[in-house]
């Protein structure tokens, strides 16, 4: 069996091409209307601060406080920071921002970039908005830390770029080398000054006749001694007066020899009445 074809009245083709029309114009009017309303504010921030401690030594960690004072509509935020790779290091996890949000840190290079976003449903930010992040110390140096951008994101989306830059600068040092601990040395033990031994009896520094020595057993000071030394090269002075000896000698000695010429005599005046 054929169908035949139905064919559209011209009444039913004149209301869809007057439909289409007024959608088509409608569309444009809606168009014109958006293009002719005012577009949204963007997020507005006119400044940020960076401080950082001034001097740090090598294996210290830096924080690093971030303001952007006076904001209104901030929903999200990248803020980079320049600092040296060679001389320090970002702390993996030590973002921080605004309660209510999600922040993380990351470095590529020379530069430290900070990100802040608000979850679903945490309004947007107004007023004074602090941020911070970490770094460690890895070697000696100078470090300027500088915010070359900061890029702000409202709630619909637009924009703002604030390009001013603003810096601090970190010295840091070596650690310190510790001193050698001294060591004690041997204590020395003083040694007693040798005395003078005293005289005994048959010693050299007594005598017991008349005479200017000094008294039985005593010893001579050198101090109060004023007997004359001998000559150099003669034998070393006693104090002891040897005249007295020296006399008793000598007669001792005449006396021998008186004997002796004696006993000649008798033996040839023997010899003489013997013939």
């Amino acid at each position: 069996m054929q169908h035949r074809t139905r064919l559209r009245s011209r009444t039913t083709t004149r209301l869809t091409t007057t439909l289409r029309t007024a959608v088509i114009t409608a569309g444009g009017i809606g168009l014109a209307v958006l293009a002719a309303s005012p577009a949204a504010a963007a997020p507005a921030a006119t400044t940020a601060t960076i401080t950082a401690p001034a001097v740090v030594t090598v294996g210290d960690t830096i924080d690093v406080a971030l303001t952007l004072p006076a904001t209104s509509d901030v929903f999200a935020y990248q803020i980079d920071v320049a600092a040296d790779a060679d001389a320090v290091e970002v702390v993996d996890g030590s973002a921080t921002g605004p309660d209510g949000g999600f922040d993380s840190v990351e470095q590529d290079g020379d530069t430290v970039t900070l990100l802040h976003t608000r979850l679903g449903t945490s309004p947007a930010v107004s007023g004074d908005l602090a941020a911070s992040f970490d770094l460690t110390a890895t070697s000696p140096a100078t470090v300027d830390l500088a915010v070359t951008s900061v890029t702000l994101v409202a709630t619909d989306g637009s924009t703002t770029t604030l390009t001013d830059p603003t810096s601090t600068t970190i010295t840091i040092t070596a650690v310190p080398t510790p001193s050698p601990t001294p060591t004690a040395g041997p204590t020395s033990v003083p040694t007693a000054a040798p005395t003078a031994a005293p005289g005994g009896a048959g010693g050299t520094g007594s005598g017991s006749g008349s005479g200017t020595g000094t008294g039985t057993g005593g010893s001579v000071d050198p101090v109060t001694d004023t007997s004359s030394a001998p000559a150099g090269g003669a034998l070393a002075w006693t104090g002891a007066d040897l005249t007295p000896w020296v006399a008793a000698s000598v007669v001792l000695l005449l006396a021998g020899a008186g004997l002796v010429v004696a006993r000649r005599r008798a033996s040839r005046a023997r010899a003489e009445d013997a013939r």
